[in-house]
């Protein structure tokens, strides 16, 4: 699922007011589907050259089944990266050597592999290079760029959508991944608009602004509804090769051939590496900091998440394992977001106008469905990956097998069921869980509650209240 994520927005007082807005083309961003590629990705590398790889692409659940795709890809040649000519051509390249590389790791049940060949690691190393982009199956290749038209000339609805490659062929995973794609197209058609605004607030013009809130509110209310057997099947390939002892992977994954079959500790792909969210945020000024452990408030027996003024170490590192233009792209908009300072100047009259007063609206009815976005990804986290984490794979899974004796702590598997009883029956109410890491690293629940909370607590006219 689409994680909640961010980047750490600037001041405005370090922002500057001379230079141009951003335009959505020049960083790879498309106006009609945001941060996937428009009208769709390449499909099939054209060169004939490429083929060895695109034959086993054809192939790889089967390989995978059959115990075949590591004999496959060790005897593959070793080819080149100098053949291919378009971005798209090197999107399509560094998909396949991302698929291809994790299959070979984690494709043989609890035979894991601690290292891949260089006919694989040395043209995977320099794809990375030229795109700008480190090796391991990212958000990017898993979902971005992984992803067909059912009908062509059909339209960007989820039910005209399906993935190009799954790790395990199967619909559930189809399923997982383009639901990520399907709300990469409908908040990133929300960007232009949000743009529109920020151009409307330089020339102060209150109705535009209003307008253009209006404009992208129409596209983040479809966002949220696209989250209405994935745990133990799927989600073991998208790990990359950092803090993976318990599965398998204790000394990283040794790339063969690069830089003296250096080993690599990567994240593995997730998606709190799409750029949307943070885009969104920057946008809107939502700031997110890093969060300290729990702690007890004045001798009672509560509990909470303090905050420090510091960046999310986190949410910056995911920065790193987006491709090149769009970390570009959130760079500029932190350099000239102007929308919640134009916001809350306008609201600070002690008698706002009714201009005033639609735009508080509009600026804050946007803001609520990225909260209520991250309300349903909470949800969706709690009914399939903390209960799943409880209940271990079920029987007869074991060619999926994972070492459920460490990776599911005892806390887990002793908790209740409310959570998930909660999110089944609607509940707002929000039990403690205990700690479990999503596939990027993170400490799940406090982190996707913490983002979900400092969106809302944006509002403006929250903020307004307070004072």
């Amino acid at each position: 699922m689409l994680a909640a994520c961010t980047t750490q927005t600037q001041t405005i007082e370090t922002q500057s007011p001379l230079r141009a807005l951003p335009i959505l083309q020049d960083y790879d961003v498309s106006a009609q589907t945001g941060f996937v590629p428009y009208p769709q990705p390449l499909a099939r590398l054209p060169q004939a050259y490429y083929q060895p790889w695109e034959e086993i692409m054809d192939h790889l659940n089967s390989l995978m089944a059959s115990r075949q795709l590591r004999a496959r890809i060790d005897t593959m040649p070793q080819l080149t990266i100098s053949h291919l000519e378009t971005y798209p051509e090197r999107q399509r390249a560094y998909t396949i050597l991302c698929f291809m590389a994790h299959s070979y790791v984690w494709g043989a049940g609890l035979d894991i592999a601690q290292s891949i060949p260089a006919s694989l690691a040395v043209p995977w190393q320099a794809i990375s290079d030229v795109i700008d982009i480190p090796p391991v199956l990212t958000y990017a290749s898993n979902d971005l760029w992984n992803w067909k038209l059912k009908d062509p000339n059909g339209p960007y609805d989820i039910e005209n959508l399906s993935t190009l490659t799954t790790m395990t062929g199967t619909s559930d995973e189809d399923w997982f991944d383009i639901v990520s794609v399907a709300v990469e197209v409908a908040g990133g058609s929300a960007l232009q608009p949000l743009l529109d605004a920020m151009q409307a607030v330089r020339d102060d013009d209150l109705t535009t602004v209003t307008q253009n809130l209006n404009r992208a509110l129409s596209h983040l209310q479809k966002v949220g509804k696209l989250l209405e057997v994935f745990y133990w099947r799927i989600r073991k390939f998208l790990a990359g090769s950092e803090n993976l002892a318990s599965l398998g992977l204790p000394n990283g994954l040794e790339y063969k051939g690069v830089n003296n079959n250096e080993r690599k500790h990567l994240m593995g792909a997730t998606a709190g590496q799409s750029s949307l969210f943070p885009a969104l945020d920057l946008i809107f000024g939502i700031e997110h900091y890093q969060t300290s452990e729990p702690t007890r408030q004045n001798n009672t027996n509560s509990t909470s998440l303090t905050t420090q003024k510091t960046p999310n170490a986190l949410l910056l590192k995911m920065k790193g394992f987006m491709p090149g233009p769009h970390r570009a792209f959130l760079d500029h908009l932190a350099q000239v977001a102007n929308l919640r300072s134009y916001v809350l100047s306008k609201s600070a009259d002690s008698d706002p106008s009714l201009a005033v007063t639609d735009l508080v609206t509009a600026y804050d009815a946007c803001l609520h469905q990225i909260k209520l976005f991250r309300d349903t990804h909470i949800q969706i986290v709690t009914r399939y990956i903390l209960t799943q984490a409880k209940r271990g794979p079920p029987e007869g899974w074991e060619d999926y097998r994972v070492k459920t004796e460490q990776t599911v702590p005892a806390a887990i598997t002793q908790a209740p069921a409310a959570a998930a009883a909660a999110a089944a029956a609607g509940s707002s109410q929000e039990p403690e869980e205990p700690a479990i890491q999503g596939t990027g690293g993170s400490d799940l629940m406090p982190f996707l509650k913490t983002n979900r909370d400092e969106t809302n607590a944006s509002k403006v006219q929250q903020v307004s209240a307070k004072k």
